[in-house]
């Protein structure tokens, strides 16, 4: 019985997350935002590509969990929550298109080192040359972006903490993740290998949930930005039916058995 109430809570996450891409996809292609200065221009630009990144990886998120592929889908709802931590501290300080900026060269910095040092590094004279060009140029007082400062006194740090537990348990590799493959007979010690396993019901419907509200706050700051949509109401119904599933995870947290039956999923 608790199976089959899991997968009715499921498939209601399910049908909103289909819900909240068909809408997050028609808000993308709305009228272009209006900017009155190539400083506003480049703010909005890079607003935009982060909620683009966002709604790609969600789509991608939603294609695996269609297909049951559970621990692939929290691993991909990493990225959805990293690019909204990045659009939530870009809203708080426009200043940190700087950081941005200063984080990507400091990256790049980095990347062409590797190519020098290598060994085997192929490629003509030319290209070595300008590696080495571009490597002379220092880093200039560029300095890469810490994930765990990005919220400091933000009212979503719980995404940050989302996104460390899915990094520690599923994203990289760990004792931890490597553990959810390797199931250890203890009587004989034989072991059997566990492909695409399956996740907890707790950590597959904690990540529908801040797979959700990452989308939701990601909406909320792209909307400030455009300030007008013809979507507003079906967002808030989409954001009105989100908390009704809370609500449902609330109750199951509560007593161990969860009931869909006051949880209404239509459009």
């Amino acid at each position: 019985m608790t199976e089959n109430k899991e997968a009715e809570r499921s498939d209601l996450w399910v049908e909103w997350l289909r819900a909240y891409v068909a809408a997050s996809t028609r808000f993308t292609q709305e009228d272009p935002v209006e900017v009155a200065s190539e400083e506003e221009r480049e703010l909005v630009a890079i607003k935009a590509a982060l909620y683009a990144r966002a709604l790609t990886l969600c789509k991608g998120a939603l294609l695996l969990i269609e297909n049951d592929r559970q621990l692939d889908f929290r691993v991909h709802s990493r990225g959805v929550i990293e690019a909204v931590m990045y659009l939530i501290a870009l809203d708080r300080d426009a200043a940190f298109v700087t950081k941005m900026k200063d984080d990507d060269y400091h990256s790049r910095q980095k990347r062409v080192k590797l190519h020098l040092d290598a060994k085997d590094l192929k490629g003509s004279a030319e290209v070595r040359q300008m590696l080495k060009d571009f490597h002379a140029q220092g880093l200039q007082g560029a300095e890469s972006i810490q994930a765990s400062k990005l919220l400091n006194g933000s009212q979503f740090e719980r995404l940050y903490r989302t996104y460390r537990d899915i990094s520690g348990d599923a994203a990289h590799v760990s004792i931890t993740s490597l553990d959810r493959h390797y199931v250890e007979n203890p009587e004989d010690h034989s072991a059997i290998l566990i492909i695409d396993p399956p996740l907890e019901g707790f950590e597959l419907h904690m990540t529908f949930a801040e797979l959700g509200i990452s989308m939701t706050i990601a909406t909320l700051i792209l909307m400030k930005a455009k300030t007008k949509t013809s979507l507003w109401d079906e967002f808030q119904a989409l954001l009105e039916r989100y908390r009704e599933l809370q609500k449902v995870e609330a109750r199951s947290a509560a007593s161990g058995d969860a009931s869909v039956e006051s949880c209404t999923a239509s459009s």
